[in-house]
């Protein structure tokens, strides 16, 4: 994985040599700020507390920033904190950072970054998990959906519709370090260059976990009753350091009508690598768009192990700007 890496940051350095755009500078503020009121049954899911609650689940202000170099390489940097949580795991510190880094940028050579980041194998989900960044998120049962510190990290341009892309986290760290992964994908995750989006990711020893992941979104049938959208997801997961390991699941679906989206989500796994049992859940929910930018929505949820069980349900809404 060395080699790839060495020969991008060549080709990104020679590309220097043309004459710096000193005046070429754009920065933007962004963030996402997200308000609910929750209810579960007991505290066996994670980010949430059991009883009622107000939360503000992953809201986030973010600072971002490039400089053109050439007219094909640019200077990229990143800064965000976010919102941990307002559970009482996170009474100690209710401020953290999110994605921090700096890379450079290129059309021809890709992105190349260092910092603190989502790894790759987490962002080869792509856009399958419907409920994302809630406490139905498919965290609370598949691991490897880390942001990891000191990580090294490469995205290859598009290929047509393929693209390829990798990390290898550093010894820099304090996380548990030396670990890689690298995924490979086909199509458009948004749907926008093509009605589907597959996904192979390998994480090897990659903060105490290995794994490999295969997934296939893609848009199923469009009528006057909306647009229908499906995935489905397979990981097979290992502990590095308990003798965990096991197959997950996800599967999911989506109707897209109009302002609304209805949601329904289904996720099983054997590892045990999140929770002490095996386990599997069920989410359904909706979104509603207001406006471009604001969506209220409702999540209802079930997690089982083999010997405990939770529900939640949410409220609320949500500003991305």
């Amino acid at each position: 994985m060395h080699k790839p890496l060495l020969l991008t940051v060549a080709g990104l350095v020679a590309g220097v040599a043309s004459p710096l755009q000193a005046n070429d500078f754009n920065w933007d503020f962004y963030g996402k700020l997200d308000v609910q009121a929750l209810y579960a049954d007991a505290n066996l899911l994670r980010y949430a507390d059991e009883g009622w609650q107000i939360e503000a689940p992953f809201s986030r202000l973010g600072f971002k920033a490039d400089q053109a170099l050439t007219d094909d390489l640019k200077l990229i940097a990143v800064y965000e904190w976010q919102v941990n949580g307002l559970d009482d795991s996170n009474k100690g510190h209710r401020f953290g950072s999110r994605n921090t880094y700096i890379g450079l940028a290129s059309n021809s050579y890709g992105e190349l970054i260092f910092g603190k980041n989502d790894s790759k194998f987490k962002k080869s989900e792509g856009k399958i998990d419907l409920f994302n960044e809630t406490l139905a998120d498919m965290a609370q049962l598949a691991p490897g959906q880390d942001r990891l510190e000191n990580i090294v990290s490469y995205q290859s341009p598009k290929l047509g519709l393929w693209q390829w892309s990798a990390t290898y986290q550093t010894g820099a760290s304090d996380e548990t370090a030396g670990g890689y992964d690298w995924s490979l994908s086909y199509g458009d995750a948004a749907f926008k260059q093509a009605p589907y989006y597959l996904a192979y990711a390998r994480a090897n020893e990659l903060n105490n976990i290995s794994a490999d992941r295969l997934l296939a979104h893609a848009l199923l049938h469009e009528s006057t009753l909306g647009t229908l959208s499906g995935g489905l997801m397979w990981q097979h997961s290992e502990h590095q350091t308990k003798p965990l390991k096991g197959n997950a699941w996800l599967a999911e679906l989506q109707l897209k009508r109009d302002t609304i989206a209805y949601k329904l989500q289904f996720m099983q796994d054997h590892s045990r690598t999140r929770h002490s049992e095996e386990g599997y859940s069920w989410s359904v929910g909706a979104d509603y768009s207001l406006s471009k930018d604001l969506t209220a929505y409702l999540i209802g949820t079930q997690l089982k192990l083999e010997t405990q069980h939770d529900s939640a349900a949410a409220v609320g809404i949500k500003w991305v700007f």
